[in-house]
């Protein structure tokens, strides 16, 4: 074969061809890589997403609930039992944890960094009645059980939303198991890497 130029050295071409493909080949292998941890820690927590609910942390109180006589004129702090139509001890859990929707998590290639942001904790469901006792009211009919039942809901939920270390205690929870999470898979899949929780 022949050109304007006289004929095509093919000795020369190829090596120049095979070494642009190998260049060709790690340019666009390192951009794929740094790409690509991105793209799995990405679809890393989507199944994590997909597996996971958002409980962390169960709490458990036991409260007394009380069920006034008169609604209008009642003081729910009084200890004299004849005040209430009835009074129940009642053992309750409530839930609170974080949405893994609401999770954010970034790559910092430069300095190999997986940053996962961590949502607030809250509180999570209706509470979870476990007993009811009643410590008065024993001529109570048997339909007024459910009454009771959610009086003994709202005194939990009451109680739960007081308790200042309720929900730092589930935020933490989620950021101790989100960390072991991705330290474990960061050191399957690129060790260079360290994870920060934030």
């Amino acid at each position: 074969m022949k050109n304007e130029n006289g004929p095509i050295n093919y000795k020369l071409w190829i090596p120049l061809l095979l070494i642009f493909i190998t260049l060709f080949v790690i340019f666009f292998t390192r951009l794929n890589k740094e790409g690509q941890i991105k793209m799995k820690v990405k679809s890393t927590l989507e199944k994590v997403v997909e597996k996971s609910d958002l409980e962390t942390v169960t709490i458990t109180y036991n409260v007394i609930a009380k069920k006034c006589k008169d609604e209008e004129n009642c003081d729910q702090k009084s200890n004299n039992i004849s005040d209430f139509q009835y009074v129940v001890s009642c053992k309750g859990s409530i839930v609170a944890g974080i949405d893994f929707q609401k999770i954010k998590v970034d790559v910092d290639e430069k300095d190999k960094k997986v940053i996962v942001k961590v949502p607030d904790a809250t509180i999570i469901d209706e509470p979870n009645i476990h007993s009811i006792k009643f410590l008065n009211g024993n001529e109570l009919s048997a339909s007024e059980l459910p009454n009771a039942r959610k009086l003994c809901q709202e005194t939990v939920k009451e109680k739960s939303e007081l308790d200042q270390k309720l929900i730092p205690a589930a935020k933490e929870q989620s950021r101790v198991v989100l960390e072991e999470f991705y330290n474990q898979w960061i050191k399957a899949y690129d060790s260079s890497y360290r994870v920060v929780i934030e």
